[in-house]
């Protein structure tokens, strides 16, 4: 799976270990998603503009909070999960059970609505 990522700092971001330097508003492809890049997306540094394959739940019932998931967890470090454009902490707004493949949402703050989408970015070995 390719995803396509884009440097949002107005200077040069090196992903430690990945061998990558993204100058500012650079893209560069991917093939998976490394713990040094998942992080880099959750702090803002990059953002994914393309993926080749999209894992996607579509939120049926106002206050529903578990969701089979639509591939195989590689674990939070290989993969983003994004609510409405928003990316998600594990651990604070959701947990996944792997042996089952589903995603528990935890945030209380915010009530997931019929219609929202919980989107997978990444995946992998």
């Amino acid at each position: 799976m390719s995803i396509t990522l884009r440097n949002m700092l107005p200077t040069v971001l090196d992903i430690p270990g990945a061998g990558l330097i993204f100058a500012p508003a650079e893209e560069k492809t991917v093939e998976r998603l490394t713990p040094a890049l998942s992080n880099a997306i959750q702090r803002g540094a990059l953002e994914v503009t393309a993926q080749t394959q999209t894992g996607q739940i579509v939120v049926a019932q106002d206050g529903d909070a578990d969701f089979p998931l639509p591939l195989p967890w590689p674990g939070p470090d290989r993969m983003q999960v994004v609510l409405n454009g928003l990316v998600l902490a594990f651990g604070s707004d959701y947990v996944v059970d792997p042996a089952a493949n589903v995603l528990h949402w935890l945030d209380e703050e915010i009530v997931l609505k019929a219609g929202d989408r919980i989107a997978l970015i990444g995946g992998g070995a």
